[in-house]
């Protein structure tokens, strides 16, 4: 509150602690705490004129390669350490939501799976095709996308907006995840089944491939949306490569249309 102050955007906290303030208050706990955060700590809120949490979301522990944190064993992790190795913090959080979700079940950081995971959802599938499509329409196009969308596969994709935000409130990360990486999974096959490297060879089908690779950058715009409250820094550079201004929600149903794209440069 202090720093918002500072900033110019003030914060009254006593009226964010009272109840009835239309703010939402999340706890996040875990699990060997669930008693005290869901029982007693908003009981003592509630009769000490304090307002109780909106929700309380208890986890798991962590484990690491399928034991528990431990120093002499090298199997303890913390954020800083991560970042100490100069590790992408993207990748983690990715992985983290891909297993977290409403229950109270321990998950596990397996060091092989993390870097398949990786490597297979974010760089297999997601990133793979903006680089599958940028090529073409820098090279072949000057940068610039077609008038329109012309695939039904983009009205299926803006259509799981609702679901996907609701698994996000509910805090159901790893069900969002899948839904996510299911719609790259048939991007990809749509750029596979058209093949745009072979329509381009052939003046006849040039235009086909310009408007393949066009809808496949929209369909990869919306990932980008769906993925950007776990991958903000992705998306930041997604942006950048689109030559758009920040994406939200909001924009799912509005697509890139005559529109030109910087030169695409590795995104991860």
């Amino acid at each position: 509150c202090d720093k918002r102050a500072a900033a110019g955007r003030p914060v009254d906290l006593d009226a964010f602690l009272r109840p009835g303030g239309a703010t939402e208050m999340i706890h996040f706990i875990g699990k060997d705490i669930l008693y005290f955060h869901a029982l007693f700590w908003p009981a003592m809120l509630e009769y000490s004129g304090y307002r109780t949490p909106s929700s309380v979301y208890a986890h798991g522990f962590l484990t690491v390669n399928g034991e528990k944190m431990s120093k002499s064993r090298g199997t303890f992790i913390t954020a800083e350490s991560y970042l100490a190795l100069g590790l992408n913090p993207e990748w983690l959080r990715y992985y983290y939501a891909a297993k977290l979700n409403g229950t109270m079940e321990d998950i596990d950081l397996n060091l092989d799976d993390f870097v398949a995971r990786v490597n297979a959802d974010l760089v297999g599938k997601l990133v793979n095709i903006a680089s599958r499509c940028a090529g073409f329409i820098n090279k072949q196009f000057d940068g610039n996308l077609c008038a329109s969308v012309q695939t039904d596969l983009f009205d299926a994709m803006t259509a799981m907006a609702g679901e996907i935000a609701a698994l996000y409130e509910q805090c159901d990360y790893s069900k969002a995840m899948r839904e996510i990486m299911t719609l790259a999974d048939q991007a990809n096959q749509f750029i596979a089944e058209e093949a745009p490297w072979t329509l381009i060879k052939d003046d006849a089908t040039r235009s086909r491939a310009h408007q393949v690779c066009s809808d496949g950058l929209n369909l990869f715009r919306l990932l980008v949306v769906y993925l950007k409250p776990v991958m903000p820094g992705l998306a930041e550079r997604a942006e950048q490569f689109l030559n758009i201004e920040p994406l939200s929600w909001q924009d799912l149903e509005s697509p890139l249309c005559d529109h030109t794209i910087n030169p695409f440069t590795p995104l991860l």
